[in-house]
Formats: structure tokens, C-alpha cells, sequence
């Protein structure tokens, strides 16, 4: 399975930024907005365009470019399971983790709005609850 990273071109964020507007969804029958976070880091060649939709923070989700070779979510699902890892890492050095936003450098608890948002209403890493992930039949990206 695929495990190659790079960072996003310009390019890549350019096509994919429109993909990620501020939309309406409905989770559990409960009309919401979101805005798709996108990751920053690559995995493979791009050519797929798929989702990791921490359970704690629905309907609010990542979007991630991984390799074309994904045929299928069942092609995405392997390669979670293989590079969870690799994964939550390229999040949380882009966004942070909201477990590391508990406690100050001297490890006293910071006061916190329970919410899942940064300063700049960045979507923070929080997987203590599961996460689920999805990927697109219809791929924007396969020319890359």
C-alpha cells in the first residue's frame, strides 16, 4: 500500500479549495453547515480526493488527497488501517490535537471552550471518540 507523503501543491489547493466551501449537511436527521478542512500533506500521487471525518467533531471533516491507485473505499479502509498513523500525524502537525490544548508547557490545565475549533476556527485533531472516513466515486483529482 502507498505510504509516499509530500506537501500539497499549490496547485492541488488551488483545484481543491472550491471543493471545500461552507455547505449544508444533515447528520442523525439535523440540518447543519460545514466547511471541509483540508490536509496539507499528499499520500501517493493525489489522485484521489477522500474524507476522515473525526466522530467528535460531526459533521465536520478533513479532506485528504491520496493515491489514485484507490479504486474503491475498501482501497481507503486498507490504507487507514496501515497508515492511521502517518495520518493523524500529517492532522495534528497541521491543525494540533485537541488533547494537547488541555494543559500549558508547565502541564497546569488551560481553561477551554470544549469545542473541537482553534484561534482561527481551524477544525483540531480529536479522535478519542473514533473516526469514520469516506471516499468519492466521482474524483476530481485523477488528472494530477
Amino acid at each position: 500500500m502507498i505510504t509516499d507523503s509530500r506537501p500539497m501543491t499549490q496547485e492541488e489547493l488551488k483545484k481543491l479549495t472550491p471543493l471545500c466551501q461552507r455547505h449544508k449537511t444533515t447528520l442523525w436527521g439535523k440540518e447543519s453547515e460545514t466547511t471541509p478542512t483540508i490536509v496539507h500533506t499528499v499520500f501517493g500521487d493525489g489522485g484521489s480526493m477522500v474524507t476522515f471525518e473525526p466522530a467528535d467533531s460531526r459533521p465536520d471533516y478533513y479532506v485528504i488527497l491520496a493515491d489514485s491507485s484507490f479504486k474503491c473505499f475498501e482501497d481507503f479502509l486498507d490504507f487507514m488501517r496501515e497508515n492511521e498513523e502517518l495520518v493523524l500525524q500529517a492532522i495534528e502537525e497541521q491543525y494540533g490535537n485537541v488533547d494537547d490544548q488541555q494543559y500549558d508547557e508547565d502541564g497546569d490545565e488551560i481553561e477551554t471552550d470544549e469545542t473541537n475549533y482553534g484561534p482561527d476556527g481551524e477544525l483540531v485533531l480529536s479522535t478519542g471518540s473514533g473516526y469514520t472516513t469516506g471516499y468519492f466515486h466521482d474524483q476530481p483529482f485523477k488528472e494530477f
